[in-house]
Order: C-alpha cells, then sequence, then structure tokens
C-alpha cells in the first residue's frame, strides 16, 4: 500500500515550506490526492520522483550557469563544448580568443579555413562577437506574436517569422539564425521530426532552440538535449534579447572589425 503524506510532513522531508509543496502540487508537478476535509496527500514515491527530478535540474543548471558565466570561445558557443569537429582544428587547439583573426593569419600564410565553409559574416558567433544584430527565426502560427516581435527589432536582433517547417527551411537558405524560438503549439503539432532537423541541418550550426511556452505552463518539458531554453507567452523582444545576452561572447574592440 502506498504510502501517504501531509504537506507538512512532506515539506519537512524535502527541507522546504509546506507553501512550497503546494505550490508544486497546483503546478502539476507534484501528484495528490485530497481527504474528504479538503487537504492534500502524497505519495511517498511521488515525492521522490520530484526529488530526484529537481536535483537534475540543479546539476544541469549548475553546469549550464558555469559555461555561461564568462565569456564563450567560438567552439562553446557554436557546439556547447568542444564537438568531434572541433578538437582537431586549430582554432581549438591553441585555444584562440577570436576563431576570424586566426583565419585571417592563416589566410596570409596561404592556409584556408578547413572546417568554417561559410563567410564569417553569416556566423551567429561572429556576429554576436562584433555586436551586430543576433538573428531570430520565430516559427509560429500566432499573428499576434508575430507582429508584437516585429515591431521589437531594433539594432541588437533582427527577426524573421515562418508558420511552418517549409517555410522555416526557405529562410534560412538566406537567414542563418543564431536562435530558433519554437511555438509550443507549433512543436505538438510537427513533433520531434522538425527539432530532428534544425539541430541535423548544417545550416542552423550553433543555433540554439527555444521552445515559445503557453501561459501557465512553465514547468512544460521537451525531453530533446537540443532544446536551449523554455519563454513563456506571451513575451516581449526584450524578454527574448535578455535571454540571448545571458549568453556572453568576447567582444571584440571598435577598431578591430575585419573578417575571416
Amino acid at each position: 500500500m502506498a504510502t501517504l503524506l501531509t504537506t507538512g510532513k512532506a515539506a519537512r522531508l524535502c527541507s522546504v515550506k509546506p507553501d512550497t509543496v503546494l505550490k508544486w502540487i497546483k503546478k502539476g508537478r507534484l501528484p495528490a490526492s485530497r481527504t474528504a476535509g479538503g487537504h492534500y496527500r502524497v505519495e511517498e514515491r511521488d515525492l521522490l520522483l520530484v526529488l530526484s527530478q529537481s536535483a537534475a535540474d540543479e546539476k544541469e543548471w549548475e553546469e549550464h550557469a558555469a559555461l555561461c558565466c564568462r565569456p564563450m570561445r567560438c567552439w562553446e558557443y557554436m557546439n556547447h563544448g568542444p564537438g568531434n569537429e572541433c578538437q582537431d582544428c586549430v582554432v581549438y587547439r591553441v585555444q584562440a580568443m577570436w576563431c576570424f583573426r586566426l583565419v585571417n593569419l592563416m589566410r596570409s600564410a596561404g592556409c584556408a579555413k578547413r572546417f568554417c565553409t561559410s563567410p564569417c559574416q553569416e556566423c551567429p558567433y561572429y556576429r554576436r562577437v562584433h555586436g551586430q544584430p543576433t538573428n531570430v527565426l520565430v516559427i509560429t502560427r500566432d499573428e499576434n506574436l508575430i507582429q508584437d516581435l516585429a515591431k521589437g527589432e531594433s539594432a541588437s536582433v533582427a527577426f524573421r517569422f515562418a508558420r511552418r517547417g517549409y517555410d522555416a527551411s526557405a529562410i534560412i537558405t538566406v537567414f542563418r539564425p543564431a536562435f530558433v524560438v519554437l511555438d509550443q503549439a507549433v512543436l505538438e503539432s510537427l513533433g520531434v521530426a522538425l527539432l530532428e532537423a534544425l539541430v541535423s541541418d548544417p545550416r542552423t550550426a550553433g543555433a540554439r532552440i527555444v521552445v515559445a511556452v503557453r501561459k501557465g505552463s512553465v514547468n512544460y518539458r521537451v525531453h530533446n538535449h537540443a532544446v536551449f531554453a523554455t519563454i513563456e507567452e506571451p513575451f516581449k523582444a526584450g524578454e527574448l534579447l535578455a535571454l540571448i545576452e545571458r549568453t556572453p561572447v568576447e567582444m571584440v574592440p571598435q577598431e578591430a572589425t575585419t573578417a575571416g
């Protein structure tokens, strides 16, 4: 027989306040039943699952924070850590601060670029380092969201909008995004196939995928490692820009503007 706990006892076991347990229940994070008197009861095994998930989330957050609390080099920004292709790259091997400067030196020595096939000016990392607008592709059918974000375009962020996967594929041919905002409704409609397509497409290499979740769905989880973050609708361009700026890069001095 399952062991039932009061919210008070559950709180003591977790070293939190009873109000915190009630919030878990009301947000759907912790399953609970109610007594005839209207009091909540939770099963011990469900509480253990919540605790184990919380520990995993905290570890993931700590790892993410450790990476994002300092400026990133190109291999970190583009791959969230050195991928297999980066480990053989001269930029990674010498721990170069700015990859595009090393490319210039290699060119003068008669060496061609080996791993980056597109011009530096199209690279999301290069654009961030040089303070150019961050390209953001938003995939949504919400016309209000499209209109609101379009009004928020600035010198810091440039938006393009797609209402389906086919449109998105056409746009990234000429608009290489650093961030892709994917509406929860679109994700639920098309499933993980769209996520997998974005991850595998070389034109979106390094792009961070943000899922825009419906209001009240802050605990919505996308079980895919490719998802960088979630943001609750409705949101403004400024909120998205704040999310972008939480991933800092080493900014190049104003006078150094040559590209590879």
